[in-house]
């Protein structure tokens, strides 16, 4: 069964809790990568020599170059320094290139990946996880990975290497000096523990912060017509102003103390530097120590100390995208609960009926939603399903669509369970007309073929006929052509409703879905919608979802469901005569005067 995706705002990861399984599958992502993976390190090796030799080299330049004053010896060792500078430049260009195009590319197919898997989620798991949750797993935690992906993660490697290779250059040289300059390595060790595990906290209710003010305004802005109407924009301004002002100070705070620890941080070099100079005084004037040997450990220390301050940095980032691959990887392993099967029959043509057979289900178990229920749907026929909110009827319509599997009992199409097909052939039989109409940002034509390349624009011209939906369509400004907004908000719900019917029949469905087609509308539109809809049924096994039952009592069949039971079935008048749930149900929508009539 699918479940809710853990909250972004999670327990922040640590290094320290990082799993072999999990390192393991962040580094399989590299296959099909290694040629420029192992350029990059390559790249970085010479580059790491190269960094870890200019302070050597610099050391003759003073002692044997400028010190005695010998300029042919001056010029050859600068044009040498000059030229591995050059080298550095070049190879730190080459791996950011080769890396960074590697760590896009991998990205992006990540995220393509991704996709590829949530498409192939049932719709349970969508129920249970909102947009902005499932877009922050694809985009925002994909693209925390290019941080391991890119050259970040190779700089990091030759940070590390940087700082090994200059202590035991300065080991060599002189122990005692370099163990003066390590007993300063506290202060940063102690800057680096107070970001990295007591302020951790605080970045984790400042990401909290964030997601708050992010879902704030996913919530309100949508919202902001109806506040308008109700004359309330100053509520939602307050709301606003008390979360924003709450993300602000906190970020204040955070700001002022990563500041000051960073300071003493940054003072760590300083001191060192200052260190270094004070003792080497007297060992240069008794000639212990030369000019260039001075100038050699303060450059030692500047290439190990600033490797530590750029991995401090990215070390942060380094765990956020460790904890952004495990709830990635927690998408990925999120189980398919209606699965295809292995060996799947082929969808026949439509001979019989449509069977709920015992049919159970429960979206929460200890909540059944039907219970046991058998009905059939005859081909060619129009069978209506009537009843309460929550009694049932669009959770059959689901089922029906294969959205959802029944707890118990099956469905079948010609005496064959419809999970012995695959979803995308038995969902090729059907067409859909929900209460909530989807429209895309596009154009005409493109709605109504769904942005399927397959359909002629004839085929989407003529279902647009048949429907009466042409002579709109033709006082749009381009036409068919013309691009729709998001949702169709350029467009009545009329119009809406019969670019929707136009969909459905440029599909030719074999089963059509209807759900409540002529709710919110004047009696106009209703009456023009219900002469398209008989149009759209024609000939058509059609399921229809109703309130109204005036909409309906043409129906082959009338299924009432209460509490998840089926508990009348019959034509209109043979509902009626029983007079039973359906017919008082009649009876309050149109009237007493109206019902005595029938009879």
């Amino acid at each position: 069964m699918a479940v809710p995706l853990e909250e972004d705002v999670g327990p922040e990861f640590r290094l320290s809790s990082l799993k072999p399984a999990l390192f393991k599958r962040v580094f399989s992502l590299f296959r099909g990568h290694s040629t420029p993976l192992w350029v990059g390190i390559f790249c970085v090796l010479i580059h790491t020599g190269v960094l870890v030799s200019l302070p050597l080299v610099f050391r003759q330049l003073i002692d044997q170059g400028i010190a005695p004053r010998n300029l042919e010896v001056l010029l050859l060792i600068a044009g040498a320094y000059l030229a591995m500078l050059i080298v550095r430049v070049i190879l730190e260009y080459l791996q950011t290139m080769l890396l960074s195009f590697m760590g896009i590319t991998i990205v992006n197919d990540l995220k393509k990946q991704l996709l590829q898997r949530v498409l192939q989620l049932s719709i349970r798991f969508f129920d249970q996880n909102k947009p902005g949750k499932l877009i922050s797993r694809i985009e925002s935690d994909a693209q925390q990975l290019y941080m391991l992906f890119s050259d970040v993660g190779i700089k990091m490697v030759s940070a590390t290497l940087n700082i090994i290779c200059a202590f035991a250059i300065m080991f060599v040289t002189s122990v005692t000096l370099t163990l003066y300059t390590i007993a300063f390595t506290p202060i940063f060790l102690s800057g680096a523990y107070l970001i990295f595990h007591k302020m951790r906290p605080m970045f984790k209710k400042e990401r909290k912060n964030y997601s708050e003010l992010n879902g704030f305004l996913g919530e309100h802005l949508p919202a902001i017509p109806l506040l308008r109407n109700l004359n309330n924009l100053d509520w939602s301004r307050q709301q606003f102003e008390r979360v924003n002002q709450g993300k602000y100070r906190f970020s204040l705070r955070i700001e002022f103390l990563e500041t000051i620890v960073w300071f003493f941080m940054m003072l760590t070099p300083l001191m060192m530097i200052t260190m270094i100079l004070h003792r080497s005084v007297y060992w240069v004037d008794q000639k212990i120590m030369t000019l260039g040997t001075v100038w050699m450990f303060i450059q030692y220390v500047q290439a190990a100390i600033w490797p530590l301050i750029m991995i401090s940095e990215q070390l942060r980032e380094i765990q956020r995208a460790f904890g952004a691959s495990e709830r990635i990887f927690e998408l990925w392993d999120t189980e398919i609960e209606v699965k295809d099967p292995v060996q799947p029959k082929t969808v026949s043509l439509f001979k019989e009926a449509i069977r709920f057979e015992n049919v159970s289900f429960a979206y929460d178990p200890k909540k059944p939603v039907l219970k046991n229920v058998s009905f059939n749907i005859e081909k060619g026929s129009t069978v209506a399903l009537v009843g309460a909110t929550g009694a049932g009827k669009t959770t059959s319509i689901s089922l029906l669509a294969r959205w959802y599997d029944p707890t118990s009992g099956r469905i079948t199409l010609d005496g064959i369970d419809i999970r012995h097909f695959r979803q995308k052939d038995w969902l090729s039989q059907m067409s859909f007309v929900l209460q909530d109409i989807f429209l895309f940002p596009g154009t005409v034509t493109e709605n109504l073929r769904a942005l399927r390349t397959d359909i002629s624009d004839e085929t989407v011209k003529l279902a647009a006929q048949k429907m009466g939906a042409d002579s709109i369509i033709q006082k749009f400004p381009q036409h068919y052509e013309t691009v729709l907004k998001e949702q169709g908000k350029n467009l009545s719900f009329g119009e809406r409703q019969l670019l929707s019917f136009s969909r459905a029949l440029t599909f030719n469905p074999e089963i059509l879905v209807i759900d409540e087609a002529t709710s919110s509308v004047d009696p106009q539109t209703e009456q023009q919608i219900q002469q398209s809809l008989e149009t759209l049924l024609e000939g058509r096994t059609s399921v229809i979802i109703a309130h109204r039952l005036s909409t309906i009592i043409h129906s082959d069949k009338i299924i009432v469901f209460h509490q998840g039971e089926v508990i009348e079935e019959g034509s209109h008048l043979e509902l009626l005569k029983k007079n039973g749930s359906y017919a008082r149900l009649y009876q309050l929508q149109r009237g007493g005067e109206h019902y005595a009539e029938l009879f």
